[in-house]
């Protein structure tokens, strides 16, 4: 039975950042909106998790933006739970620390004359060549950036263990827009002039970061949704309901098992845009289902092991490119805020890049959290302190990143005219446009498309202007 509502209701699909921007500045003019999130919490892969007093993030995840509007939208939203976080970050090379992105003195006399010589000469190489060479793919573009040796030393192994993929498969697509200005002459220019007004996002000292965890922004962005509307949780939009032309509802499936048809004026998604189309009721053509089939999605596996002490390191992430080590980053919690956790007591969030098919998806809990604990003894981060863990817990987060492997272009756009063909129907998000974006681009595509839909902009999609900075991946 169809519930009645409004007939020009909002009805926004996903519960991340995106669609709770949108729903936040609808629900501020006034305009009636329905959440749905299929998970029991809001956030998606930026919320914050609890266990046994101890909060972490998947990852990690900083806020930085260089808009002043979404400067203004975050502060005016979390007020005084907003701290400054100094950046400090390490690579695991070689069996040593190096600072990353690498300095002048940490890497070129850490890693020898000979290296650093190599690292230089073909950095100048690239720079040098009368006839450029075509950048299609990553390893093209990190080349012609760092020059052939550091990429080999440093990025290769690290960015492969990431995507599960060889760098000449993935696409330059996503090295232009993840780490624009990034290069070597980038980073020689910070360690002699550091703090240059243009230096890249990837240099950046300092970022905000909510006192609780990153998962306060989707919280903080709830609760003002439901000052004017609604969040449902534990409700998956199972099937897309439409005319051919317009998008008529949603049928909701909830956690019980329970389903009911909602119905809609205007649709915004952030879920993955290869699910919605999957689930058009009617179906999508052919072309569109097989495009849907075409684009693949890296998945998230999380171990965090838990500590009898104040703190492990000092850093705010450790990047681990050794392919005999399986987890590929680890953050501290307690280095971006002492409120993570409980007094005497720390946490180390390990990221495993995988599939869910492959094997160690299917571990059991308490196997991946002792491969991780001699792991973590084997890389000599902090010699000793394995001794001290107390407990470990496992989260498991599928589709965490969209893959831009060569040739995906095309399927993308299959979907995106597809899904133009429904005047009512926005895409938004990181999952929504399929475009591996940070926290600060979610947002700003969800309050574009409410400030469409208001009047307030021309019209238009609300996605990230294909030169728009995107700041580094690895951070």
């Amino acid at each position: 039975m169809m519930e009645k509502h409004e007939p020009e209701r909002v009805v926004i699909l996903g519960g991340g950042p995106a669609g709770l921007a949108a729903g936040k500045v609808l629900a501020d003019h006034g305009r009636p909106c329905t959440v749905f999130e299929q998970d029991e919490a809001v956030g998606g892969l930026s919320r914050t998790h609890s266990y046994q007093g101890f909060l972490f993030d998947l990852g990690g995840h900083r806020f930085f933006t260089k808009k002043n509007e979404l400067d203004q939208f975050l502060r005016a939203l979390l007020a005084d739970e907003l701290i400054d976080v100094a950046r400090s970050s390490k690579i695991y090379f070689r069996h040593r620390y190096f600072n990353y992105p690498p300095t002048l003195l940490n890497a070129f006399f850490g890693l020898g004359p000979i290296t650093s010589a190599q690292i230089l000469l073909t950095f100048l190489r690239e720079k040098l060549r009368y006839q450029k060479p075509a950048i299609v793919t990553l390893e093209d573009w990190m080349v012609s950036q760092f020059g052939r040796a550091m990429y080999e030393i440093f990025f290769k192994t690290y960015t492969e263990k990431v995507w599960g993929i060889p760098c000449s498969q993935g696409s330059a697509i996503w090295a232009a827009q993840r780490i624009k200005g990034l290069s070597l002459l980038a980073t020689l220019k910070e360690a002699v002039w550091p703090g240059t007004k243009d230096r890249p996002v990837s240099l950046i000292g300092s970022f905000k970061y909510p006192a609780h965890g990153i998962g306060r922004i989707s919280e903080r962005l709830a609760q003002e949704i439901r000052k004017h509307g609604e969040v449902r949780l534990n409700s998956r939009a199972a099937q897309i309901l439409h005319d051919g032309r317009r998008v008529t509802g949603v049928r909701v499936q909830t956690r019980d098992r329970q389903s009911y048809d909602f119905p809609g004026g205007r649709f915004f998604s952030s879920i993955p845009v290869t699910e919605l189309v999957q689930n058009f009721d009617p179906p999508a053509p052919p072309e569109v289902l097989e495009a849907s089939q075409a684009l693949r999605y890296r998945d998230l596996l999380i171990v965090v092991l838990l500590f009898d002490a104040e703190r492990i390191t000092q850093d705010t992430w450790i990047y681990i490119p050794d392919p005999e080590i399986p987890f590929g980053r680890l953050h501290e919690p307690t280095n971006w805020s002492p409120a993570m956790s409980p007094p005497g007591k720390t946490a180390l969030v390990f990221e495993y890049f995988c599939f869910e098919t492959d094997p160690i998806w299917k571990e059991p809990d308490g196997r991946l959290i002792e491969m991780t604990r001699e792991s973590f003894r084997r890389i000599g981060l902090a010699p000793g302190a394995a001794d001290r863990i107390i407990g470990g817990c496992v989260v498991r987060a599928k589709k965490a990143y969209p893959m831009h492997e060569i040739g995906h272009e095309q399927p993308l756009q299959i979907l995106q005219e597809f899904v133009n063909r429904f005047g009512n129907l926005t895409l938004i998000g990181r999952y929504g446009t399929f475009i591996y974006n940070n926290i600060d681009h979610s947002i700003e595509t969800g309050i574009q498309a409410a400030q469409n839909l208001l009047g307030a902009r021309p019209a238009g999609t609300g996605a990230i202007p294909p030169d728009e900075y995107l700041e580094v991946k690895y951070e």
